[in-house]
C-alpha cells in the first residue's frame, strides 16, 4: 500500500472530507450584531460580550451600567463611572464556575430589567465569560444548553467554554430543569472528552485521523 505524505494526505482530505455542519454566514452573524462595536457580540437585548482587547471601545460605546470581568489575571481597569462585578477564576478546567454562574445570572437580570446594558468579559470573550452568559440565558430565558450554545455561536462563532465549564453547565441545567440537553462524549480526535455540540468541530479530523491515522505517526 502507498504511503502518502502528510502534505498529500492533506491535499486529499480536502477533495473527499465529508462534509460537516457550517456556521451561519457572515450577513447573518454581522446583522444579529448590527450596532455593536469592533470585536463585540449581542447575546440578547441589552446583554453584550468581549475580549479585553475590544474592552474600553465597548464601554465607550455602549455605556453599560454594569461589567461582569471574569479575567482576574488582567491589570485593574482605569478609573470610569461603570461599576463592575468580578469573577476571581482562572480558565482551568478544575476551576468551580458553580458558586458564581446563579448569582451573575440574577445580577445580569436585574439590569436589564431596567432596560440597561450589561457587558461581560474574560480576556478573550471565549471560555470565561461565554460560560457566564449561558448560564443567564439558561435561567432567565428558559433555553436549554443545547439551544444557549447553538444562540451564541450564531452571534460569536469563537466560543468554546473550556471542558470543565460545560461539565458544570450541563450539572446546571440538570439543576434547573431536571434533564441535561448536552452529553459528554469521546472524542478520538484529540482523545478527550468533549461536550457533544463541540463534535462537527472535530469531524473532519476524525475522519482523517479513522482514515488514515495521526498525522504525528506518518
Amino acid at each position: 500500500m502507498k504511503v502518502l505524505p502528510v502534505e498529500d494526505k492533506v491535499a486529499r482530505v480536502a477533495n473527499e472530507r465529508p462534509s460537516v455542519v457550517t456556521d451561519v454566514s457572515k450577513e447573518i452573524r454581522d446583522e444579529l450584531n448590527r450596532g455593536c462595536p469592533l470585536g463585540v457580540s449581542r447575546v440578547i437585548d441589552f446583554v453584550y460580550i468581549c475580549g479585553a482587547h475590544a474592552l474600553p471601545g465597548a464601554v465607550k460605546a455602549l455605556r453599560p451600567s454594569l461589567v461582569v470581568n471574569a479575567a482576574p489575571e488582567l491589570p485593574p481597569p482605569p478609573e470610569d463611572y461603570v461599576p463592575r462585578h468580578y469573577v476571581p477564576l482562572l480558565d482551568t478546567p478544575n476551576s468551580d464556575m458553580h458558586p458564581y454562574m446563579e448569582s451573575v445570572a440574577d445580577l445580569i437580570n436585574e439590569v436589564v430589567t431596567r432596560d440597561e446594558a450589561v457587558l461581560v468579559h474574560c480576556v478573550a470573550g471565549v471560555s470565561r465569560s461565554v460560560t457566564l452568559c449561558l448560564a443567564y440565558l439558561i435561567k432567565w430565558h428558559k433555553m436549554t444548553l443545547r439551544d444557549a450554545y447553538h444562540h451564541m455561536k450564531r452571534r460569536r462563532p469563537q466560543i468554546r467554554p473550556n471542558t470543565g465549564f460545560f461539565k458544570q453547565l450541563i450539572k446546571y441545567e440538570d439543576r434547573l430543569f431536571g434533564e441535561a440537553s448536552v452529553k459528554m462524549v469521546y472524542c478520538e480526535a484529540i482523545d478527550k472528552e468533549i461536550p457533544d455540540v463541540y463534535e462537527p468541530d472535530y469531524r473532519g479530523m476524525t475522519w482523517f485521523r479513522q482514515r488514515y491515522g495521526p498525522i504525528e505517526n506518518c
